[in-house]
């Protein structure tokens, strides 16, 4: 993504990673303090000898794109070696814990990462992001950590964005579903709980079909043979931004309603609410989103984030099975909330299926994997499901869960944000 995700604890199944972010910002700064301590993590025996990637993705050097070319540049047909080759860390058990996720996640991801220059994944980063500056993905290592003593090397603080939109009457939530269960669980920071490889499978996949949607938006395959070595990555992505598909999609299949551009303003982006938006109610915008083509309210924060939102609910369900569930929800009083407290105003199960939205979610698919065939896997979604007014978030009869697990806390994620999101 290009930037997403929010607040607290246990909901965070029905948030954590789907959203990340996009910058075309100058510096990552809200994502991540410095890059100081970081290194590259295959230090001998790399396929390119000559390269070293630590050097060229902190933001306080600018490189060309002959000193780190895009992975399809060096390698026409990647794999999981050669990428590993530029992959950046601040901890050696982060690039050992991506490597054993490259051979689980689906082979797509593989396919897509030829589009950046390098992953990085450092203690200090979140949200998870998408840096035009250098090509590269930003990975946040909460995704990533097994077990207390890896979790423990992790930098605890929030989300910059996660204070966005208080002041609104309404939040906007979404979650991963499969066989009528959440996809996967949350594991906070601050718990002593550890997990298993297969509960980050999930999220992981979730998280890197986002980021990468966002770099081969940002830099596909076929612009590669047109890009000029000797300048940097940076000039070079400008230079061509007028070819990004997210300029394409906008133009062809556009979104319009201003109503839902400007609350995207206040919720990813920080703007103010004026006094009208802060009436505006949840039953409303459903009812403006209905009539338009995106899956999620994080579309309407920057074109970019359209295409990735799109694409990340197509790719989970191609892939994995996996439904992504969108609402608009009634933001409840008080603090000592549970999940049955926040009620749906408008919502859908698998929104990529419905008439507006399938033909964005095919032309974006397309694009992004140019040699797959999507005909088959879009012809036969499913339809869409939407869910009856003011049944309470966590209702069995829209995931089949532990619905106590959520009574007996008094923490509840609020998802207007994706994590993982950013184009910086």
């Amino acid at each position: 993504m290009v930037f997403l995700l929010k607040r607290n604890t246990l909901l965070l199944i029905t948030i954590l990673l789907s959203l990340t972010a996009c910058s075309d910002s100058s510096t990552p700064a809200d994502n991540v303090d410095n890059l100081d301590h970081i290194y590259t993590y295959l230090r001998q025996d790399r396929p390119e000898p000559q390269l070293d990637p630590a050097a060229c993705v902190n933001n306080s050097q600018a490189c060309t794109v002959q000193q780190l070319p895009f992975i399809a540049i060096s390698y026409p047909e990647t794999q999981i070696a050669e990428i590993m080759s530029r992959v950046v860390v601040s901890h050696d058990w982060m690039g050992a814990r991506f490597q054993s996720l490259l051979t689980r996640l689906p082979t797509e991801i593989i396919t897509l990462m030829g589009s950046v220059t390098a992953i990085v994944i450092a203690d200090n980063i979140r949200p998870s992001f998408y840096w035009t500056g250098t090509g590269a993905i930003y990975l946040d290592p909460a995704n990533l950590w097994l077990t207390n003593d890896e979790k423990n090397t992790i930098r605890q603080g929030g989300d910059f964005r996660d204070d966005f939109g208080n002041e609104l009457a309404y939040e906007f939530f979404h979650r991963f579903i499969k066989d009528g269960q959440y996809a996967y669980f949350y594991y906070p920071l601050d718990g002593t709980q550890e997990r298993d490889i297969e509960d980050i499978i999930v999220p992981m996949a979730s998280l890197l079909f986002h980021e990468l949607a966002h770099a081969n938006d940002f830099m596909a395959r076929q612009l590669m043979p047109s890009l000029d070595p000797t300048q940097t990555t940076s000039s070079e992505l400008n230079r061509l931004a007028a070819q990004r598909l997210n300029i394409d999609l906008s133009l062809t299949y556009p979104l319009n309603n201003q109503v839902l551009f400007d609350h995207a303003d206040i919720i990813y982006q920080g703007k103010q609410a004026t006094e009208q938006q802060k009436l505006d109610n949840a039953a409303y915008l459903g009812g403006l989103m209905q009539e338009e083509g995106a899956n999620h309210l994080y579309a309407y924060s920057h074109k970019a984030e359209d295409v990735a939102m799109l694409f990340q609910a197509s790719m989970l369900k191609k892939t994995l099975d996996i439904d992504m569930d969108s609402a608009f929800v009634i933001k409840p009083q008080g603090n000592d909330l549970n999940c049955a407290d926040y009620l749906v105003s408008w919502g859908q199960r698998n929104r990529i299926a419905e008439q507006l939205t399938k033909p964005r979610a095919r032309f974006v698919s397309q694009r992004l994997l140019p040699n797959s065939d999507f005909n088959d896997f879009f012809d036969n979604l499913e339809s869409e499901q939407t869910f009856p007014a003011l049944i309470d978030w966590c209702d069995t009869s829209l995931a089949v869960t532990n619905k106590m697990l959520f009574k007996n806390n008094t923490k509840i994620i609020r998802q207007s944000h994706q994590h993982g999101l950013t184009i910086r």
